[in-house]
């Protein structure tokens, strides 16, 4: 039934519709509930008098009356309130659904007291009685959720017509539907793209699922053979060969379920490692390919919780119930088939009982994914703060934080244990619910059956056989019954990690262009620029500028002013607003990505290096370089003599994490080596000396000076020395080209260089850097940097003027 939108008059005509097809079915069931199709008929099941439940089919009609007025009451209160009692509808329907599913389970209770008296015959009015009871009753509950859950409300006055509702609140119903539709939907779409990857890996789940129907084959006859083993020692036909032959045959399914149970184990403990291996594999493919923006966004801690808890979650959730799944129901269908081979009336007694199971799996099924849901958003939280922390834990110590860090992470971990604490009570109640519907339908099983035996209707080794397939049903059902919470849980997991693998990076490096040689020559037309997590910010607006093949160019200028931007559009970290980036004319989107980032290289103010080998580290990102390649690198760098001098295993030394054995000045000239090694035709230094002591900066210092000849160079540097000898300044402020020319150029002009120079100077006379700058935009969960190693900063007077220049921030933060 569609789940459209209906006025309380529209709801109220299709329940009475209803109601009144419903007695008149049982009415024509009654009529015809004889020999014969006659009214008299009803005359003579309604004398009372006479009135017996093992044989008058007239509780068909009263039980239609009981749920004729449940949907009698819901439809009059719908089309007198139906803003009101939509939501109402929607609240209880569980109710209704359970009121529904004892109705259900009345029909077969009905046929078992009919077949008391083995006598009876039953009548066709019997049999349309009873399936029309079961049809009518799911009917009934179709109608409550999609009719009146659904319910409209509408204009005072303007009677039933939905043309003149509350156009409004019809839209918000509208809107609402379509969500959870919507969420429906992806919820299933979700489900069957996990089962996709089972179908890649369909050979290993073949095989494990060919084990897995031969052992549920084999442990299904257990119980059959188990009755026959009471009947060959307890029976009237009690004999030895009959016990050693239903032995044999038992100890041989036993052997038999457990080979093939270890093989199952087996083939779907591999096939589970080579899905997991496949989603770490898409995501982790899909995350690395991703813009520099997409980093700004997401935090490193929550994409390596989508890489690790919630990848792990989807492929161990997923292997392990397909598999609880298969084997529970292929014992499932086969212990029903057995059973009614044994007593079809016992068997209708666990029917009855099915539907109510089912009813208490769904509810608490629901509320177990929401739960779950919450539990990896929580997880993936604390996660991201305990990866911050770690991943700074230097600094964590330098402002002695350990105890606060420690009771942040304490705060998001209390959280995931109140969550954790509210899905134990699910837990309590799904396990209460089914232990006590088990034991229910034992009781019945054992006080029927016990029946049946003394009534010399079954054998007692056929009721011992039944009472075994009884407890390994409840058991299948007990594990069914948790597939699909666990199913959900997967699903859930995977909500993030699919939307991180659909998701196409915003700045594509699908260039082709690799020419043969390079000249150099950079070009910035008219570009405008807005970081991606800050669109409404403009950083770049209609920047213009010309960088000739083999110059050295400072760009120079407050801090935020688009410097570090220039720099990330050239790497094609980004892509600007509008306007053009181009490298010998052309745009540095049409390049190869390995041959530009080959052709261009940048050196950073605080280079990251690899917990691997200095050797590594250099050659980092090439397809082939040998130690001579490395080596020469290192020279050029000045990095060589410290390497062979000062470490343990020269070239073969680990540098640590992110470099930790390394001094900054080392790591400074390991970078440079890096860059080096690759023979750029482009240099980018994004103030590679300004976190440096004095020491270590002039000897990387050195080491970029004596490899700029040749090279096209973009630098932005904070050392006057440096920027003088540029053979182009360019002064950028609020995104724009403020100045342009070289040193001496610039001082004959009163501008903002001129301005920022003598103030330099001034700070550099009394051997004190004042100027406090402003930190360039924070990105998203993290907070604005100076690059500047301190607001303030003692000065030998060796350093003078030259030591810092224009006490600005030019940051090597991109953001």
């Amino acid at each position: 039934m569609s789940s459209s939108l209906y006025t309380g008059g529209q709801a109220l005509f299709i329940c009475l519709a209803f109601i009144g097809l419903d007695l008149l079915v049982n009415v024509f069931g009654l009529a015809w509930n004889g020999k014969y199709f006659t009214f008299d008929n009803i005359a003579h099941w309604f004398d009372l008098a006479n009135y017996s439940f093992l044989k008058n089919p007239v509780d068909f009609l009263a039980v239609a009356l009981i749920r004729d007025s449940i949907l009698l009451g819901g439809a009059v209160s719908a089309w007198a309130s139906p803003s009101g009692f939509s939501q109402v509808a929607e609240n209880v329907k569980n109710v209704v659904f359970a009121m529904m599913l004892l109705i259900v389970a009345f029909a077969p209770s009905k046929l078992l007291a009919f077949y008391e008296d083995d006598n009876i015959r039953l009548a066709v009015g019997d049999w349309i009685l009873m399936i029309w009871c079961i049809f009518a009753s799911l009917l009934l509950q179709g109608i409550w959720t999609s009719v009146l859950a659904h319910v409209t409300e509408v204009a005072a006055g303007t009677g039933d017509s939905l043309l003149f509702g509350d156009a409004e609140h019809e839209e918000r119903l509208r809107q609402e539907e379509a969500e959870k539709a919507a969420e429906q939907r992806e919820t299933f779409q979700l489900l069957f793209r996990l089962l996709g990857y089972m179908g890649r890996q369909w050979k290993y789940y073949g095989m494990a699922f060919f084990f897995l129907f031969c052992y549920s084959l084999s442990r299904v006859f257990i119980p059959y053979y188990t009755g026959e083993v009471v009947t060959a020692v307890f029976g009237d036909k009690a004999s030895y060969e009959k016990l050693h032959k239903t032995v044999f045959i038992m100890g041989m399914l036993s052997l038999a379920s457990t080979v093939f149970g270890g093989l199952r184990g087996g083939s779907f403990t591999y096939a589970h490692a080579t899905i997991d291996r496949q989603i770490r594999n898409d995501l982790f493919r899909s995350v690395v390919k991703q813009e520099i923006g997409f980093f700004d966004m997401n935090k490193t801690g929550e994409i390596c919780s989508r890489l690790s808890a919630d990848c792990q979650t989807m492929s161990n959730t997923l292997s392990l119930y397909m598999n609880v799944l298969t084997r529970n129901l292929t014992m499932l269908f086969g212990s029903l088939i057995f059973m009614f081979t044994l007593s079809w009336k016992l068997s209708m007694i666990t029917l009855i009982n099915i539907p109510i199971i089912f009813l208490v799996n769904k509810i608490f099924g629901v509320w177990y994914d929401m739960l779950s849901e919450e539990t990896q958003n929580s997880v993936a939280k604390a996660n991201d703060v305990a990866e911050e922390v770690l991943s700074s834990i230097r600094t964590v110590k330098s402002f002695a934080c350990e105890n606060y860090e420690s009771s942040r992470f304490m705060t998001f971990l209390n959280v995931t244990l109140k969550i954790a604490t509210r899905k134990v009570f699910v837990v309590i109640g799904l396990i209460w619910s089914n232990e006590l519907l088990q034991m229910g339908i034992l009781t019945i099983v054992l006080w029927y059956g016990g029946h049946l035996v003394i009534e010399n209707k079954v054998e007692s080794g056929l009721l011992v056989s039944f009472l075994l397939y009884q407890f390994q049903l409840g058991e299948n059902l007990r594990e069914l019954g948790e597939v699909w919470n666990g199913l959900m849980q997967a699903v859930g997991a995977s909500r993030k990690v699919f939307e991180f693998i659909d998701r196409p990076p915003r700045v594509e490096n699908t260039g082709t262009y690799a020419p043969d040689g390079m000249t150099g020559k950079i070009e910035f037309r008219h570009v405008a620029f807005s970081y991606p997590i800050r669109p409404d910010l403009p950083i770049m607006e209609d920047l213009t500028f010309t960088v000739e093949p083999g110059e050295v160019v400072a760009l120079v200028g407050p801090s935020g002013g688009g410097k570090s931007s220039c720099i990330a559009m050239l790497e094609h970290f980004y892509e600007p607003t509008s306007g053009e980036v181009l490298i010998d004319g052309v745009p540095v989107r049409e390049y190869d990505h390995k041959f530009l980032h080959t052709k261009v290289a940048l050196v950073g103010q605080e280079p990251v290096l690899y917990a691997r080998s200095v050797t590594e580290n250099i050659g980092y990102g090439l397809d082939k370089y040998d130690d001579d390649m490395v080596q020469n690198s290192a020279k050029l760098a000045n990095a060589h003599t410290f390497i062979m001098n000062d470490t343990t295993d020269g070239y073969n030394t680990n540098v640590g994490e992110k470099g930790s054995q390394m001094s900054g000045g080392q790591k400074q000239r390991i970078a440079i080596a890096r860059a080096l090694v690759r023979q750029p035709v482009v240099l980018l230094l994004d103030e590679a000396t300004s976190a440096l002591d004095a020491e270590s900066e002039h000897t990387v210092q050195e080491a970029i000076s004596k490899n700029l000849k040749g090279k096209t160079v973009i630098l932005i540097a904070h050392r006057l020395s440096t920027v003088e000898n540029a053979d182009k300044i360019v002064v950028i402020n609020k995104g724009k080209v403020e100045q342009l020319g070289n040193h001496k150029t610039l001082m004959e002009q009163e501008g903002l260089y001129k301005q920022l120079v003598q103030r330099q100077m001034m700070s550099g006379e009394d051997g004190l850097d004042d100027e406090i700058e402003e930190p360039e935009p924070a990105r998203e969960g993290g907070s604005g940097r100076s690059t500047r190693a301190g607001a303030r900063r003692i000065r030998s007077p060796s350093q003078s003027v030259s030591q810092s220049f224009l006490g600005t921030s030019f940051a090597s933060s991109y953001l």
